[in-house]
């Protein structure tokens, strides 16, 4: 009697368990029937590239632009306007420079001399120096003797600030004879050496 009441026990016992255990999966959906779901899934960011392109005089070789301007110094790119002058009659000399920008990002340029590198030597004070574009007239920079270039923002060939990816502007450099380079013996012997750094920004 005892044992039949013992085995009784145990029957419910589990029943009872039982119950306990699949209610708990239905309060916690485990057997659910009405479900609904929506995911977003991959959200991420990522950061566009900013860099451009430097070519002196139509060359076949373009320089590539670095983020680091003292990395630009040891690997610069090639002369835009040079002269070995060999007379008082002399006229001047001219250079380009196209700068395009090849990177994704929007961006603005501006031209300086490079940080701690002003232009050198005598003869600076006898040459003027012209910087004009091919989106106007009108001169970026007007020197009536070379000195450090302040900075100077720069358009692209449509005359924007904002430079797309693609876009580009051609700068002429004019160094011409001035304040009495044709009269004097002091320009004799002399040199005049100045650095030009494009800047781009975003």
């Amino acid at each position: 009697m005892e044992e039949r009441k013992s085995k009784r026990s145990v029957r419910l016992a589990l029943v009872l368990g039982a119950a306990v255990a699949g209610t708990a999966l239905v309060g916690w959906g485990g057997l659910a029937a009405w479900q609904a779901y929506t995911q977003n899934s991959g959200n991420a960011f990522s950061v566009g590239t900013l860099s451009h392109t430097n070519v002196a005089n139509g060359s076949d070789v373009t320089c590539q632009s670095t983020t680091s301007s003292a990395k630009a110094a040891t690997t610069p790119c090639q002369l835009i306007v040079t002269a070995n002058i060999a007379t008082s009659t002399w006229q001047g000399a001219t250079g380009t420079v196209t700068i395009a920008n090849t990177g994704t990002i929007a961006s603005t340029f501006q031209l300086s001399s490079p940080t701690g590198d002003a232009p050198t030597g005598g003869l600076c004070a006898y040459l003027s120096l012209t910087v004009t574009g091919l989106d106007s007239a009108n001169a970026y920079l007007s020197q009536s003797s070379i000195g450090s270039i302040s900075a100077t923002a720069l358009n692209n060939s449509a005359g924007n600030a904002s430079w797309a990816q693609g876009d580009s502007n051609t700068f002429t450099f004019s160094v011409a004879p001035a304040n009495g380079f044709a009269d004097t013996d002091s320009v004799l012997g002399q040199t005049c050496s100045f650095d030009v750094l494009f800047t781009q920004a975003a």
